[in-house]
């Protein structure tokens, strides 16, 4: 009987050897020689299984997005309400403890650097970006009815545009100046958002 394919498998220790190169080294500095050396492999095998660095890079975003998907899933599903998922959207993207992974912290600020000058990372940071908005969006009308808030759609949009920006500037000052990112910032976000949607309550 022949033996299962280790493709994934190879494919995903692969992925893994860019993320700790570009948090060593950034991602043009991250050589073919350096992922095979984090993922423990033969340059020959990066090749085999990758024709380019950026295909790899390609990988490691959907990764990245699909493991911080699943994170907000794990917390969502304990959530007993929209603010409570919303709560869940910001923990699964802020909160330190199980499940937070620094290095893809560092790599997506990374990625979004090699995004401006890129077109096909460009593309695909815009597209996740994009449905991290519709999924914001909508949580927040969500919870809104539930408190008996009206939003109208350019609110809504503003609101979550905050939440999304607050996020990304969270993770570039964790990468790019850790002593002055206070730890505590999930905690603060969600008394932001508690705060917008009582304002305008009122």
């Amino acid at each position: 009987m022949a033996r299962p394919s280790n493709t994934g498998h190879r494919r995903q220790e692969i992925v893994n050897g860019l993320m700790q190169a570009m948090a060593d080294k950034g991602y043009e500095k991250a050589s073919i020689q350096s992922i095979a050396k984090a993922a423990g492999l033969s340059p020959g095998l990066i090749h085999y299984h990758f024709k380019t660095k950026q295909e790899i890079l390609i990988a490691l975003i959907h990764q990245i997005s699909e493991q911080a998907a699943q994170r907000f899933t794990l917390l969502a599903d304990a959530a007993g309400n929209a603010q409570q998922q919303l709560d869940a959207y910001i923990d699964a993207a802020l909160a330190l403890g199980d499940g937070s992974n620094p290095e893809a912290v560092t790599a997506w600020v990374i990625i979004g650097a090699e995004a401006v000058r890129i077109e096909e990372v460009r593309a695909l940071y815009q597209q996740i970006i994009r449905q991290h908005s519709q999924q914001l969006s909508e949580l927040l009308q969500q919870a809104a009815a539930e408190n008996g808030v009206t939003l109208s759609p350019s609110q809504t949009a503003d609101i979550a545009t905050f939440v999304i920006a607050s996020i990304e500037g969270s993770y570039q000052l964790a990468t790019t100046a850790p002593a002055a990112n206070p730890g505590y910032a999930a905690r603060l976000l969600k008394q932001a958002l508690t705060g917008m949607l009582q304002a305008n309550n009122s």
